[in-house]
């Protein structure tokens, strides 16, 4: 984004269009338990928390066995509405309502952190994930949040349809999927209230998303908040990116051009797309510069924080879970199976995280040094500080 947009917003009652994308286009989300997990951790973070007694748990420290309740992760119940999403394979979009002032910095540095975790621990990759800081547009107004959901809702056609309503909101719109922690009706009230049948209640908002035709004033305001390029959006849509493996992603080039088949596609679409004489175009739009206001919050790198390097480190404490039958398992020196043991941890034994290395997790020791444990033998019980 050019430089006269990178300026941190921070405004309570306000909506972001949050957005991020794998390192040189690395795909983040390889198969189904991906996308579970990253909607599991924001179902974790937007819904009322159990009750502590609900987290009861047995912990083996030094011999003994205690029975305690594991700090948690923070939760923003009633500080931030999740209004839309759409995950791509090699990105992802969020549309948020921060009611609280501060939590949404906070929520996406908790979210990527874990997510980067989760995803180098399962594919015992290193390195960042995701392409620095994560963007975020301020929208100011109606008509830019109406056609915000209206962008991240379509169904490219490159994709299948049942594969789009999974991996977004969508199907909470269409009264297909009720989820508690996903909020729609900020969106769906004005067409609700609409007095053009094309665009009443439900239906009306799939006409809206399916078959209205945007004009030149809906593109400019689209190209102001949506952090990308409306072909990358398509693009990384093609289910067939999911499929690719590390060794086969490749860099993207400097400023790359649309595939012709893209282009086809998008002309045949745009043949088929019905033409409403009578739309929303004269309710919803207004111009962008009137009332779009456009601003990029800067935060740590999720590896960064993960690797230690950020100015606020979380604190997160691991425990070793041995399911192998054995009684223990050696602490290493360094990242290496030939590495010298360094001592023994048992099943429940905690320890504070320290870094991840090549499927190794790097602990705290008693005596404040760091020794590692393997990945497999891991499992991430609290989390203080993000």
């Amino acid at each position: 984004m050019p430089a006269k947009y990178i300026k941190r917003v921070d405004k309570e009652d306000g909506y972001f269009h949050i957005y991020n994308k794998g390192v040189s286009g690395k795909i983040i989300f390889k198969d189904e338990q991906d996308y579970e997990v990253f909607l599991d951790y924001l179902r974790d973070y937007l819904t009322l928390p159990a009750h502590p007694d609900t987290y009861k748990r047995n912990f083996t420290v030094k011999g003994r066995t205690f029975q305690g309740v594991p700090h948690r992760t923070k939760n923003y119940f009633n500080n931030i509405n999740l209004i839309a999403y759409n995950l791509m394979p090699n990105h992802f979009h969020l549309l948020l309502h921060q009611i609280t002032q501060g939590s949404l910095e906070n929520l996406m540095r908790s979210l990527c952190t874990r997510y980067s975790m989760y995803f180098n621990k399962k594919y015992q990759s290193t390195g960042p994930l995701f392409e620095g800081p994560y963007k975020s547009v301020y929208i100011n107004g109606l008509s830019p949040l109406l056609h915000l959901t209206r962008y991240l809702h379509r169904r490219p056609a490159v994709n299948d349809s049942n594969l789009i309503d999974r991996h977004s909101s969508y199907a909470e719109y269409l009264g297909k999927r009720d989820t508690l922690w996903v909020k729609p009706n900020i969106v769906l009230s004005f067409f609700n209230d609409s007095k053009n049948n094309a665009f009443k209640g439900i239906g009306g908002y799939k006409n809206f998303v399916e078959k209205y035709e945007p004009d030149q004033d809906d593109n400019n305001l689209l190209e102001g908040i949506i952090l990308e390029k409306e072909c990358e959006h398509l693009e990384g849509s093609n289910p067939y990116l999911a499929s690719i493996s590390p060794s086969e992603e490749t860099q993207p080039d400097p400023d790359p051009e649309p595939k012709s088949w893209f282009i086809e596609i998008a002309v045949a679409t745009a043949a088929y797309v019905v033409l409403f004489t009578f739309g929303l175009r004269n309710v919803l739009v207004s111009p962008a510069k009137d009332i779009i206001s456009i601003n990029t919050i800067s935060s740590p790198s999720p590896t960064a924080s993960v690797e230690g390097a950020g100015d606020e480190k979380p604190k997160i404490i691991l425990a070793v879970k041995i399911d192998n039958g054995s009684n223990s398992i050696n602490i290493r020196q360094n990242p290496s199976i030939q590495s010298k043991k360094i001592g023994e941890a048992k099943n429940g034994d905690v320890f504070e995280f320290v870094s991840i290395n090549s499927g190794w997790y790097g602990v705290k020791m008693a005596d404040g040094s760091t020794g590692f444990i393997s990945s497999k033998f891991i499992e991430i019980i609290e989390e203080t500080s993000i």
